[in-house]
């Protein structure tokens, strides 16, 4: 982002904040690719989803290196809903990402950029002082499976993954869709939280040196943490409390991690795949292992190298948010199939 010039900055404003540009512009894809898109059914669509800061982008990276599957990448940024028409126009040098995680992006690295898709069909009605969970119209879901053969069709393949934090709010509806596989990321708690506090405060005062980073962010319905941030209202108890802590506090992202994971198991379907963070980290070719059966990857799937997470010492917290969350962490535990 901080390597955009002015006019690619001015671009994704154009483009980004104009739904009906937007729109306009999936239409002409659709008349100029639709039919030979269609042509091409699609084999799986593997929809990766968790808690910012749980492994999601590491698991959706390893997977799409097999070369089995479509995604929008960096490449089709800022013209999102053109994936044929503006494929490759945007070229990106190799670095590490604004979260300073160690992850290296390029223009061909994948990214949850389907958000957008949804921000615009949906109008932005699920955003409001934080993201409602919401139940996706037939008509719009359908428009979404068109968007998605569109950028199989660009990319050449008949498999898509996505990776989309935001998803914890539609999974649902995604679930209806044939062919789909769930995969859901969970973290111990406790340095899921402090990860969390963390990037809030680092992206906070990045957005203040750089508007733009604010801007980008909010077009793409990143709301994790930053000056944008918005917590996604899933439980009562989290919507009643909310105020209790500030962002600045470590027990308000304890309470992000327990609305999350408490929401998502009151509503969990047996037929998801559940994928702990520590597992990746130090038992990755377990979890590969599982995925690979579960899902249609011909590739081989291992290890190439260990990641090495922050190590957060002498957390201090409320004594009953850990223990509620720690119980809930025990239950993600126990339902893992590997």
């Amino acid at each position: 982002m901080s390597n955009y010039s002015k006019a690619e900055k001015h671009l994704h404003k154009l483009y980004l904040s104009n739904y009906f540009l937007s729109k306009s512009s999936l239409e002409l894809e659709e008349i100029i690719h639709g039919n030979k898109a269609k042509q091409t059914p699609i084999e799986e669509y593997v929809f990766i989803t968790g808690l910012a800061r749980s492994g999601t982008t590491a698991l959706m990276n390893k997977i799409f290196t097999t070369e089995e599957y479509a995604s929008l990448q960096y490449s089709n940024m800022p013209i999102l809903l053109s994936p044929n028409l503006w494929n490759k126009k945007l070229k990106i040098a190799k670095h590490e990402r604004a979260h300073k995680d160690g992850i290296i992006i390029d223009g061909n690295s994948p990214e949850e950029f389907d958000e957008y898709f949804w921000k615009v069909f949906l109008n932005d009605s699920y955003i409001k002082d934080g993201l409602l969970p919401h139940e996706v119209d037939e008509k719009v879901l359908a428009k979404y499976l068109t968007y998605v053969s569109l950028i199989c069709h660009s990319k050449g393949k008949q498999k898509y993954i996505s990776k989309n934090n935001n998803n914890i709010l539609r999974l649902s509806s995604l679930n209806k869709i044939q062919g789909s596989k769930i995969i859901i990321l969970f973290r111990d708690p406790l340095s899921h939280a402090s990860s969390l506090m963390k990037l809030h405060k680092s992206f906070s005062e990045n957005q203040k040196d750089d508007p733009f980073v604010l801007d980008y962010f909010n077009y793409l319905g990143h709301h994790e943490f930053g000056l944008g941030h918005k917590p996604f209202l899933l439980t009562d108890n989290f919507i009643n409390n909310k105020d209790r802590y500030t962002p600045e506090d470590l027990n308000y992202w304890l309470q992000i991690w327990i609305n999350y994971y408490d929401y998502l198991l009151a509503n969990f379907d047996d037929n998801w795949m559940v994928v702990s963070f520590e597992d990746l980290i130090e038992e990755p070719n377990k979890v590969y292992d599982h995925l690979k059966a579960n899902l249609n990857i011909n590739a081989p799937l291992t290890s190439d190298h260990k990641h090495i997470p922050t190590k957060y010492k002498d957390i201090s917290c409320n004594i009953d948010l850990k223990e509620r969350a720690l119980k809930i962490y025990d239950r993600l535990c126990n339902i893992k199939a590997y």
